[in-house]
């Protein structure tokens, strides 16, 4: 990667001003954005791109990322190529992205065409790697090999997100042998928690962290201070690996080897940045509207939201045609069509919360060692205390509504049976899911609704049908 010390200034302040830099509340950003989301509509884009210039970047970026799609465009076309790329470089990694992912490739091909190559790609470097590698056509200059490769690599995988350079020195070497090479790269040192110890042939065998070697006494063997290194990556590794071993390991950094030689590192924030794409991801898809924000395109928003809605409506249809099958029954006692939405909703809820928790631990490798039958087991039991206590409340109020010993029973046993069914589903399914390789994430909470409903049903209007007598 560059090093931004030897970037044409200005490169620390936008042209237009210094920023203040004062961290504000996420309130205070608010209302800015307010601000000059009125001050744009009534045509006032200078006044409004004077208004947030000389915030902090992350604020900036925050709050034109936000703007609807006109309003960025009007106010990043009074920016200053320069303004935008400050911003870009200045703001954390995940956020730099997002914005960059807004102003889109056409935005941003018109504002780097216009800078110093180094500029443009220390620029680049803050950007997702597909973007990133469709923008570096615009550089007036061919980057260097290092930096062409690097953007080569597939997206999501450790290649994209390594840093070329990294703090190392021999095995053999002392402490001020390893501040000297710190020293070196500049502002990258910025981005470096440790410094490698290699042996021979380039070989991570060990790393010392920062803080050490600022207080170790000169003169001190590197080796003596050093640790061994947890976890390695290589080239192809997915970015979601690399965020799990940061997370389960609390890394800082990762070293990415290839036939056992150091190649480069993935710094803490690359390593962040994966690791909150990550569960965002994952959240998203538990929501089955992955890949969508909240002012992303109407299209984009209908592609995915709508086959999850299609698959919810067959399922509506299922359950609509179990309750036809007891249309004698409740034309008998149309009360009964009262309660319904009480067993299977409550079904429902305690079905998804069930599998929210079995998602998460098979997210956070947490069930590692715990086999399924003893979860099985145990959500099983939560099922039984729970609709113990669900189905005696629900009873007692349906008798106290309906004066009807009868039906309070019948319901009462109903929501016992669903709430069992809820727990099992809702263990059962994400680990069947996970073992033939479907996501559960996307594909559970349709399976387990369902499976609350249909059955919550079943078991409701079948006991009412077989304790009919009792209940009229």
């Amino acid at each position: 990667m560059p090093d931004e010390a030897t970037l044409p200034a200005p490169t620390e302040l936008p042209p237009e001003g210094p920023p203040t830099g004062r961290a504000i509340s996420l309130g205070e950003v608010t209302a800015i954005a307010e601000e000059v989301r009125e001050l744009i509509a009534a045509g006032r884009e200078q006044v409004a791109l004077e208004r947030v210039r000389r915030l902090h970047p992350a604020d900036m970026g925050l709050i034109i990322a936000g703007l609807p799609g006109t309003s960025r465009e009007a106010l990043v076309r009074l920016m200053a190529p320069e303004t935008v790329a400050w911003m870009l470089r200045h703001m954390n990694p995940v956020e730099a992205g997002r914005l960059g992912t807004r102003l889109g490739v056409r935005a941003l091909s018109f504002t780097l065409g216009q800078l110093h190559p180094q500029q443009a790609l220390a620029t680049l470097w803050r950007l997702p790697r597909l973007p990133a590698r469709m923008l570096a056509q615009v550089l007036t200059e061919p980057l260097p090999d290092a930096e062409a490769e690097l953007l080569a690599h597939a997206p999501d995988t450790a290649g994209s997100l390594m840093a070329a350079v990294s703090p190392t020195v021999p095995e053999d070497a002392r402490v001020e042998d390893a501040i000297e090479s710190v020293s070196a790269l500049g502002d990258q040192r910025l981005k470096f928690t440790h410094v490698f110890v290699l042996g021979e042939g380039d070989e991570p065998v060990g790393e010392v962290a920062m803080v050490d070697l600022a207080l170790a006494e000169a003169g001190t063997p590197v080796a003596s201070i050093a640790t061994p290194v947890v976890a390695s990556v290589s080239l192809d590794t997915p970015s979601h690996e690399c965020a799990r071993l940061r997370r389960h390991y609390n890394l800082t950094q990762l070293p990415v080897v290839e036939a056992g030689r150091l190649i480069g590192a993935i710094p803490a924030e690359s390593l962040l940045s994966a690791t909150v794409e990550q569960d965002t991801r994952q959240m998203l898809q538990v929501a089955s509207v992955a890949g969508e924000s909240a002012d992303a395109p109407l299209l984009t928003s209908v592609r995915t939201r709508l086959p999850w809605l299609t698959v919810n409506l067959a399922t509506t249809f299922l359950a609509a045609a179990v309750i036809a099958l007891f249309e004698s029954t409740l034309m008998k006692v149309v009360v009964l069509a009262a309660f319904l939405p009480v067993v299977a909703g409550q079904g429902g809820i305690g079905g998804t919360q069930t599998l929210t928790l079995i998602v998460r631990a098979i997210a956070l490798g947490e069930l590692v060692g715990v086999t399924a039958r003893r979860l099985l087991v145990r959500e099983a039991l939560l099922g039984i205390l729970h609709g113990l206590f669900l189905g005696l409340l629900v009873a007692a109020i349906a008798y106290l509504w309906q004066q009807n010993a009868g039906l309070a029973l019948v319901l009462g046993l109903a929501m016992l049976g669903n709430m069992i069914i809820a727990g099992s589903f809702g263990a059962a399914v994400p680990l069947f899911l996970r073992r033939v390789g479907v996501d559960p994430a996307v594909a559970s909470a349709v399976v387990v609704t369902t499976a609350t409903d249909v059955f919550g049903f079943l078991l409701f209007l079948g006991i009412a049908t077989a304790a009919i007598e009792l209940i009229t």
